[in-house]
């Protein structure tokens, strides 16, 4: 943990907005939501992703008045004093939690961070720039890292807890522009439902962005009789078939669908060197699943 004091909810000033910090910098007033609508939205979030495959376990639902363990004082004052405030009103997943948000990306405990982890990202902004989606240069410390990557072309997810926007960013590429929370969300639970994004368990979620819905039913024989180096559109298509099979995405049967993928996929050889397909679907390496992500 981060610390073990507690600190109150910066005092709303008489038209609702929050007060800046008493740092001596100029304090941001009337952001977009409060810190308890922004993690109202978080939380709708991150339910829906307990459906698919991510477990409801280790969903982490701040108590009413905030994460007591964060605090400006316990996070080393590592950004704003309202934006540690936001940070204290997200939910979270758990440190342990192995599901990935995106290609090579998972979100953050905060939660679980220590005080050398918040000093870590004090400076990760670095060479970076955040601009809002109104064309204005972000104060980097009232913008906050959720989500980290491996290795290039992963995702890095920043939040603006002023303008609630998220940033995008391509591990090793470009960041994206700035978009509403709301957009983000809406968007990436679109590419969820769609299955423009896989998640798989225990391994590397597919981006699928480009590979186009099969017509008709694609027979066992078909897929599994493929030469062709693993990760063919029918080979992706096949997926989707599968899991919508067991419930995509109102009603998932995430381990049932995944017995079947694995049952597949084995035969194909899924050590180091390959199979006669070469690799299959990437597994998430061990270590990655074994240590705790800042």
């Amino acid at each position: 943990m981060c610390g073990h004091g507690n600190s109150p909810s910066p005092p709303p000033s008489d038209n609702g907005s929050y007060e800046g910090s008493d740092d001596g910098s100029e304090g941001p007033t009337n952001p977009r939501y409060t810190p308890e609508e922004l993690g109202a939205l978080f939380v709708d979030f991150y339910s829906f992703l307990t459906t698919l495959h991510y477990d409801q376990s280790d969903l982490k639902i701040p108590p009413p008045s905030g994460w007591p363990q964060i605090t400006p004082e316990s996070c080393g004052h590592y950004k704003s004093d309202y934006a540690i405030q936001v940070l204290r009103h997200l939910p979270y997943f758990d440190s342990t939690c192995t599901a990935y948000i995106h290609f090579k990306s998972k979100l953050l405990d905060l939660t679980a961070f220590t005080l050398e982890d918040f000093e870590k990202h004090k400076d990760y902004h670095q060479g970076r720039e955040f601009w809002s989606s109104e064309g204005e240069l972000m104060d980097d410390s009232n913008v906050v890292c959720i989500a980290v990557g491996h290795e290039s072309f992963s995702r890095e997810l920043w939040l603006n807890v002023m303008d609630c926007e998220i940033f995008e960013d391509f591990h090793a590429g470009d960041m994206l522009n700035a978009v509403p929370i709301e957009t983000f969300f809406d968007n990436l639970k679109e590419q969820y439902e769609t299955l423009k994004l896989i998640p798989g368990r225990n391994r590397i979620t597919i981006e699928a962005e480009k590979v186009p819905e099969h017509d008709g039913r694609i027979t066992e024989e078909a897929v599994k009789t493929q030469a062709e180096e693993w990760g063919t559109d029918l080979d992706i298509q096949y997926i989707r078939q599968v899991y919508r099979d067991y419930g995509w995405p109102e009603s998932f049967r995430f381990q049932e669908a995944s017995n079947v993928i694995d049952d597949w996929l084995t035969p194909l050889g899924e050590g180091a060197r390959g199979g006669p397909r070469e690799l299959a679907w990437q597994q998430s390496p061990p270590d990655w699943d074994s240590t705790r992500w800042t």
